[in-house]
């Protein structure tokens, strides 16, 4: 019963006669999605949330750019938009599907409504889904992509992302800048919206403009990831060229390199691939700035996931601003690139003018001094140990054992209960604190059975205690652990 309250957040009589979340052979799998990803003047879109002041401004804009909106969803409202009055508006996803038949949804509703939008869009199957919404539940996204993962019809970008969009095809699906975007041939995937404008519009400076740009997105789990995008471009004929922004946290920039270096080995010609990994100054074990930007124990440094892509073949930047030196160096001066159109407003973007009452310091005008510990981010991933035993306590009623004041931390051990970003579940991990021995061990909850036969349980702890808290993974007597909690 408690697995089908987790899959079903909404009242039964909420859902009326809406069909379960696939209708497809479970032999075909979300990954089949991802030429869902292919976007362009052909795609027919609808927003949800469609009549709210953020939808209807970025509906008005896209329209004009050359999206072919073609309607949209506001539960509880019917008839036509109030300020697109040639597009219809329908009181639900499952009337909208029937009547103008999508190929993509933007879902432009608050984070608290963002994961019942998006289930009723995976209801309707709806080819591509792309959420914008920052501050989406973390248990909510789990919950969607278990859905997800039951079906191969719909595919997801996003949450907390820029969106999708097709210069080429001048269709777009999110909030990017559209004058830093021109149409051409290279292939963007990027976890920061920002670091993505800025590589766009260095590419656009260098004459380099852009096929298709994926936002991944920056929570902790994302809907379509660096290798999905990878898939896409390789088989993209209007893609010449591939460009990943990365970041410290999560293991996707390994998986990207992992799949560079096959690639590279199986492929005559590869398409050149150029990288960057941002976060390289981020203390471990602080978030940067996204949800999903830190760095767990076990996971690599920015610095370590830049030598692992540049060890698969990727070539690597500091900066965003130097992609389009870069490229045009890789694709080489015999490419033919469209002319991007002129934009009035390009000025206004990526630091290319100074806004007005801004005054640049002459020389010799004395700077002002900033104190780089200060700008540290200093939000703490984790709870310290007797947080947690006093929280649990207090607010838990849960009995804790803590280590004696003389237990060494270079001997102590960590059991920290997470989420496995690669498999995109709750998991436990536990391993060793001391360096130089720093050996992780992972699984899934429900495999805690195993982790019982292998490390039996003790009846009762060196002092006497019931041993509640270390036994909770089922390891081992006279070894003391640190409960982590992350949120």
């Amino acid at each position: 019963m408690l697995l089908r309250q987790v899959h079903c957040p909404r009242k039964p009589s909420s859902l009326g006669a809406t069909r379960r979340f696939s209708t497809t052979s479970p032999l075909f799998l979300y990954r089949d999605t991802i030429q869902n990803l292919k976007i362009g003047s052909h795609t027919r879109v609808i927003f949800q949330g469609f009549t709210g002041k953020q939808a209807t401004a970025n509906a008005v804009e896209s329209r004009a750019w050359g999206t072919n909106i073609v309607g949209g969803v506001t539960p509880g409202r019917e008839g036509v938009h109030p300020v697109l009055q040639d597009l219809p508006v329908y009181p639900t996803v499952r009337s909208a599907v029937d009547n103008l038949k999508p190929d993509a949804t933007g879902i432009y509703v608050a984070a608290h409504q963002a994961a019942g939008a998006i289930e009723e869009a995976i209801e309707a199957e709806i080819p591509l889904i792309v959420a914008v919404a920052e501050h989406i539940p973390l248990h909510d996204m789990l919950r969607i992509h278990s859905m997800l993962k039951s079906q191969s019809k719909c595919r997801l970008v996003g949450a907390n992302a820029p969106g999708i969009i097709s210069p080429l095809g001048h269709c777009r699906i999110g909030f990017q800048p559209l004058p830093a975007f021109s149409p051409g041939h290279i292939g963007v995937v990027a976890k920061s919206g920002t670091l993505s404008y800025e590589t766009v519009a260095s590419l656009t400076r260098a004459g380099l403009g852009q096929s298709l740009c994926i936002g991944m997105g920056g929570d902790v789990v994302a809907g379509t990831d660096f290798v999905d995008a990878l898939r896409v471009f390789e088989r993209d004929e209007d893609t010449h060229g591939i460009i990943i922004v990365g970041e410290v946290g999560g293991m996707a920039e390994e998986e990207a390199a992992e799949w560079i270096s096959s690639y590279h080995q199986n492929t005559p010609n590869p398409k050149p691939i150029a990288a960057l990994v941002a976060g390289k100054i981020i203390k471990p074990g602080y978030v940067m700035g996204h949800a999903g930007a830190w760095a767990g124990r076990g996971e690599n440094s920015a610095d370590e996931k830049y030598r692992i892509l540049r060890d698969a073949g990727a070539v690597m930047v500091d900066h965003p601003s130097q992609f389009g030196r870069v490229m045009e160096k890789l694709m080489g001066s015999k490419e033919s690139q469209p002319q991007p159109k002129p934009m009035k407003s390009r000025r206004q973007y990526h630091t290319n003018a100074l806004s007005s009452g801004f005054l640049r310091p002459s020389a010799g005008t004395a700077l002002p001094h900033f104190d780089q510990s200060q700008r540290q981010e200093r939000r703490a991933l984790h709870y310290q140990e007797r947080q947690a035993s006093a929280m649990l306590e207090s607010e838990y009623n849960v009995s804790t054992v803590r280590p004696p004041a003389s237990a060494s931390p270079r001997n102590a051990w960590i059991l920290s209960l997470t989420i496995d970003r690669l498999s995109y579940v709750a998991a436990i991990k536990f391993f060793a604190s001391q360096k130089g021995n720093f050996q992780v061990q992972t699984g899934s909850l429900s495999s805690a059975a195993s982790l019982t036969k292998s490390h039996p349980r003790q009846s009762r702890s060196r002092d006497g205690h019931p041993p509640t808290i270390y036994l909770l993974g089922a390891l081992p007597q006279r070894k003391y652990f640190y409960l982590l909690f992350t949120y």
